[in-house]
Parts: C-alpha cells; sequence; structure tokens
C-alpha cells in the first residue's frame, strides 16, 4: 500500500512538472528537435554497458541482468512446451486442450525470449575506423554512403547527444526509463539506449560526447 501511495505521487509529481525547454540550449536545430521519447516504454534496471573496445570504437553490449532476464522467459518456455509435450505423449491423446493451451503458453514465452535475446544483444557500435554509428548487423559498404535513420548515423551527421526521460506506469510497478538519442544536424534523431540507470545513462553520454567531440542536450 505504501510503496503504491509513493509511486502516485511519483506521478502527479511528474506531471507537474514544467517540460524542458529546448530554447534554453541556444541552438537552432535543437527547436527544430522530437523532445517526445523516440522508443516508447523502456526498463527500470540498466540493460545495456558501454565498452571500449579500441581507442577506435565503443560498444553497448547487454547486461548481465538484462541477458538473464531474457533468458527467463526463454527457458520457462521450454520447460512449459516440454512438460505439455510429455503429457499428451504419456496420455496418447494428441488432441487434448489442457496440454496444447499449455504448449502454446510456452512457444508464447519462447517467441518472446528469443525476440528479447535478439534484440536485446545486437550490436550496437562506434566505430571510427567507419565514422559511423549503427545498430544490428550492417554490412561495411552500406555504411559508407548511409545516411541517419533509425538504425545508423554517420558521425560527420552527428550534432548532438540528446537525454530525454519517460515515466512508464502500469498496474504493478511505475519508473522512469532514460532514453539516450543521436541528433543529426537535420534534426533526426536515432536512438542509442533506453534504460533506467539515471547515472549510467550520464555517464556513458558524457563518455561518448567527448569521444564524438559533440554536445550533450540533458533533457532529464
Amino acid at each position: 500500500m505504501f510503496r503504491k501511495l509513493m509511486e502516485k505521487l511519483k506521478s502527479l509529481s511528474t506531471e507537474g512538472s514544467p517540460p524542458f525547454d529546448p530554447a534554453t540550449l541556444d541552438d537552432p536545430v535543437a527547436l527544430k528537435t522530437d523532445w517526445s521519447p523516440l522508443k516508447g516504454g523502456g526498463s527500470n534496471f540498466c540493460t545495456r554497458k558501454l565498452v571500449q573496445v579500441s581507442p577506435h570504437r565503443y560498444e553497448f553490449r547487454a547486461a548481465a541482468g538484462a541477458i538473464c532476464f531474457y533468458l527467463i522467459f526463454f527457458v520457462a518456455g521450454l520447460i512449459i512446451s516440454g512438460v505439455a509435450l510429455f503429457q499428451i505423449l504419456r496420455s496418447g491423446e494428441y488432441f487434448d486442450a489442457g496440454p496444447l493451451i499449455m504448449g502454446g503458453v510456452g512457444l508464447v514465452f519462447i517467441l518472446v525470449g528469443g525476440l528479447l535475446l535478439y534484440f536485446g544483444t545486437r550490436p550496437v557500435v562506434f566505430d571510427k575506423q567507419h565514422n559511423c554509428f549503427w545498430k544490428g548487423k550492417i554490412p561495411a559498404d552500406e555504411l559508407i554512403y548511409a545516411t541517419a535513420n533509425e538504425l545508423l548515423m554517420p558521425f560527420s551527421e552527428i550534432h548532438a547527444i540528446q537525454l530525454i526521460k519517460e515515466y512508464v506506469s502500469s498496474d504493478n510497478s511505475s519508473y522512469y526509463s532514460y532514453e539516450m538519442n543521436l541528433v543529426s544536424r537535420d534534426g533526426v534523431r536515432t536512438n542509442v539506449v533506453d534504460h533506467g540507470d539515471l547515472d549510467k545513462i550520464h555517464a556513458d553520454a558524457n563518455t561518448l560526447a567527448e569521444f564524438l567531440e559533440v554536445p550533450i542536450w540533458n533533457g532529464i
């Protein structure tokens, strides 16, 4: 009960706080940039850690806690599906509704866990050899003539690092998720990470701002 009361008070304080004014940045690009969350939702813990692979390359890699969280769904799905299959084989009733429903639930868990693992562990790279930021596996020849989009942004187009927050509320929990985006000279945004560790998002933004030699727009 006390926790729900605190979450309600937090929600009210968030709704009452004035929105960030990009005019304070004294940058015309900031005025034409969207300051709403680029990626809805998020998490209440750190899902990515910034790793320096070499003096010319940084990568955001999945945090151990995030991988464990993703695996819980996947392994639970395997167990549920395994139990359902065992019941079907033992009874010989291949169209029994109970085991079939259980197996379907297991498959849903496997699918969700698999998708979380795939998107949660895909590469998120800043590379000076290619002078580009990208997410996922992108062929090197596509990076040469690439323009800013939702998956990549050439270093030459990066104008600033944008930090914003989103208050995520559900029936069971409420929390802030903090989002780091790259902003191009034309105001195009590309999401980098989105998680719930404020100190980490600030530290990583400072590291990348120095690496890229661009300013941080702190809208948090």
